[in-house]
C-alpha cells in the first residue's frame, strides 16, 4: 500500500525528529549525533552551516524513508455493519491518494556569523501537493441512506520560515540562546476538489473554505503564529541543548 504501511509510532518519531532538527537548526547545531572527540567548532562558520545543512538533509531523507514523501495509497476498501444492518452499515473506498513535497526543504539562505554569534536562516517548502483520485461511501443509518463522494487536489504554496537566532557560546557554559525571532509566511492554498454529500454538491463551499478562509485566517494571525513558534521552539531548543 505504499506509504500507508507506515506505523503510527514511526510517524510520531519522524514528526519529533523534524521538530527537534528544526529547533537544533535554529540553535545553530546539528541534529546528527557527533562523536565527543569531534565536536562542532563554533569558531568555524563553514563547519557550523555545513552541520546544519546535513541535519536538514537527514530530516528530508527520514521523511522519504518513512514513506511520507511521496505518500501513496493505490486503493483501500472499508466496510462495517452492526449485527442489525438497518441501524448502521457502511461501505467505502478511497483510491489514488497522493501527497508530495513534504521532504523538499529548500535552503534559501543559511548564514552563521562567529563575530556576531548570530545565525540567519531562510527555509522554504515550495509546494506541498495533496490529491485524491476518487472516494465514495454509502452508509445506512437507522434505515436512512447517506452518501459521500469526493475527488480533486489541494496545493499549499511556499511555506516559508525566515529567522534569526543569537547565541552565546562558552567553553564552560556551552550554548545558550540570547534571542530568537521567526517569520512564518504562507503564499497561498489552492483547492480544486469535488465534494458531494447527501446528494448535494458542496464543492464550491469546500474550495472557498480551504483556498480562501484558511489562508486568509492564517495570514491575519501571522503575529500570533510567529509568537507561538518562537515560544515552542525556544523551549524545545533549551530542552535539547
Amino acid at each position: 500500500m505504499g506509504g500507508g504501511d507506515c506505523l503510527p509510532s514511526e510517524k510520531i518519531k519522524i514528526k519529533m525528529k523534524f521538530f527537534i532538527a528544526f529547533a537544533v537548526l535554529i540553535a545553530g547545531i546539528s541534529a546528527v549525533p557527533y562523536p565527543a572527540a569531534h565536536p562542532i567548532d563554533f569558531t568555524n562558520e563553514r563547519l557550523v552551516t555545513g552541520a546544519i545543512e546535513d541535519a536538514i538533509k537527514d530530516v528530508s531523507q527520514s521523511i522519504k524513508d518513512a514513506g511520507l514523501d511521496p505518500f501513496h495509497i493505490k486503493r483501500e476498501d472499508f466496510s462495517y455493519e452492526l449485527p442489525v444492518p438497518v441501524l448502521f452499515k457502511l461501505e467505502a473506498f478511497i483510491e489514488e491518494v497522493l501527497s508530495t513535497g513534504l521532504s523538499n526543504i529548500k535552503i534559501n539562505r543559511l548564514n552563521y556569523s562567529v563575530l556576531l554569534s548570530r545565525l540567519q536562516f531562510d527555509l522554504e517548502l515550495p509546494l506541498i501537493h495533496f490529491s485524491l483520485g476518487d472516494a465514495k461511501s454509502d452508509a445506512v443509518v437507522f434505515s436512512t441512506d447517506h452518501g459521500f463522494a469526493g475527488s480533486g487536489s489541494v496545493n499549499i504554496e511556499r511555506i516559508r520560515f525566515v529567522g534569526e537566532v543569537r547565541v552565546n557560546v562558552g567553553i564552560i557554559s556551552g550554548i545558550s540562546i540570547r534571542s530568537l525571532t521567526i517569520n512564518f509566511t504562507l503564499n497561498d492554498i489552492k483547492s480544486d476538489a469535488k465534494v458531494i454529500l447527501f446528494g448535494k454538491d458542496y464543492s464550491d463551499d469546500f474550495n472557498n473554505f480551504v483556498g480562501g478562509v484558511v489562508p486568509n485566517t492564517i495570514k491575519a494571525h501571522y503575529k500570533e503564529i510567529n509568537n507561538l513558534l518562537e515560544i515552542v521552539l525556544l523551549d524545545l531548543i533549551n530542552e535539547n541543548l
